[in-house]
């Protein structure tokens, strides 16, 4: 019965061309932006690779020195002793505000007191993102350099192309060594191919190219850098003595830990770290760290929110209103067509009912057949979405951001599409199941 209905879908589309063209055009150009949104929050917020790992992420970006500021309120109290009025003074102590001194971490910092937590099982230590001009035939290139240790490729798990990472010892011997993302080799050698071995020229050094790694385009910079060097190659002359620097810690947490735990040791860690440094500026009295998730973070950097856990709130409710837009309008506008479409079928219905036909098979019926123009519109969406996916990649309208398509993503857009198709048949196939015999074969309407 159902290889019949989907006959006969096939053939009322053929009826109404005009009809057709409007549903088919609605349907995947719907589909067709909404797979692009699924296709970017799989990008940046899945767990492919290099974001293997992605949900066991606590990301430190930022040391706060901070002071608060109290003012002593007095309170006047009239009392009486004695038949004579006494004046008892009370006071109260209230906050007025903070300053904060805000900036990225000293590696010293970060290598004594935030290196060694229990919950953490990898810890690294990074400069996330650091600009480098160079010039390849006379044409110059900007490349995107992180400076980090070897823990790093333990967090985020690049694809590994060719060669390998580089090591403790050649971190610790200050190693001119490097490795590259394919992009970026392209760029720089106008090849992928035979790159290890070759040297590199970063910031007036020479750098061996030792391993090559696929890139993948992130917006988070640390994520999808161009160059990965060893951090011990980075100039810190202009680095604070003790407190604020250029370095920022990931860590990845131990299984069966929260995320909200690692968070605690973090800021403990502050507590441990001494205030009467030389280099400490005057009047600030503590340190603060803010340790976010991967998601928090990203939420953070996209709209501040002084709370993270905030920031990430508003980026699930902006997705959700994003999702619900591109499903619930134009499947209301669906509906309606379908109405319209199925009135001019009253008659065959009635038919239908007359010979035995109830309102399960009718409500079968439309909705195999509106999945059907669906899963068509898809299909011409899903091929919409492909070239506007491959203009965004070509363009950089996103940053650094590179959709991709990928099993998951063409899952969730086949259920969507699915879902589409059921939402918008359901209703006008439950109206149509409820017609009498006697209106649809007298009167020909609803």
């Amino acid at each position: 019965m159902i290889s019949n209905y989907i006959k006969l879908a096939w053939r009322i589309l053929g009826r109404k061309k005009f009809f057709t063209f409007i549903s088919l055009f609605g349907i995947s150009f719907t589909l067709g932006i909404l797979m692009v949104i699924l296709s970017f929050l799989q990008s940046e917020l899945g767990t492919d690779k290099p974001l293997t790992y992605k949900n066991d992420f606590v990301y430190l970006n930022t040391l706060s020195l901070k002071t608060d500021f109290f003012d002593t309120i007095v309170s006047i109290d009239t009392t009486f002793l004695n038949d004579e009025m006494v004046l008892d003074s009370s006071f109260e102590i209230k906050g007025t505000g903070s300053m904060n001194w805000n900036s990225e971490l000293n590696n010293g910092i970060a290598e004594e007191y935030l290196s060694d937590l229990e919950s953490a099982e990898e810890v690294s230590i990074f400069i996330p993102s650091s600009e480098h001009d160079v010039y390849v035939n006379g044409v110059k290139q900007t490349f995107s350099a992180l400076y980090g240790d070897p823990s790093y490729w333990n967090i985020i798990d690049h694809q590994m192309l060719e060669g390998r990472v580089f090591d403790q010892k050649e971190m610790d011997a200050v190693a001119k060594v490097l490795v590259v993302s394919d992009k970026s080799a392209e760029n720089y050698f106008g090849t992928k191919e035979g790159v290890l071995g070759k040297e590199m020229f970063i910031d007036g050094t020479n750098y061996k190219v030792i391993g090559m790694y696929a890139h993948t385009g992130k917006i988070m910079p640390y994520v999808s850098p161009d160059i990965v060097i060893p951090y011990t190659n980075a100039n810190l002359d202009n680095q604070d003595s003790f407190y604020h620097g250029f370095f920022n810690v990931l860590y990845k947490k131990k299984k069966g830990v929260s995320a909200d735990k690692l968070k605690e040791e973090i800021v403990y860690a502050a507590t441990r770290i001494p205030m009467d440094h030389p280099s400490k500026p005057e009047g600030y009295e503590d340190i603060v760290f803010r340790p976010n998730t991967y998601d928090e973070d990203y939420a953070q950097a996209i709209y501040y929110e002084r709370e993270a856990s905030k920031s990430y709130s508003i980026m699930k409710w902006i997705i959700i209103s994003l999702i619900a837009f591109f499903v619930i309008l134009p499947t209301l506008n669906l509906i309606n067509l379908n109405v319209s479409r199925i009135m001019d079928r009253s008659s065959e219905i009635g038919v239908r009912k007359a010979f035995g036909a109830h309102r399960g098979n009718i409500i079968s019926q439309f909705i195999i057949e509106n999945i059907v123009q669906t899963i068509l519109g898809g299909l011409i969406g899903f091929g919409l979405a492909l070239a506007l996916i491959n203009m965004i990649n070509k363009g950089g309208y996103l940053m650094n951001a590179r959709l991709e398509l990928s099993p998951k993503f063409f899952m969730y857009s086949f259920l969507v599409t699915i879902l589409f198709g059921i939402l918008s048949g359901l209703l006008p196939a439950y109206k149509m199941s409820k017609l009498q015999i006697v209106n649809a074969l007298k009167e020909n309407k609803l």
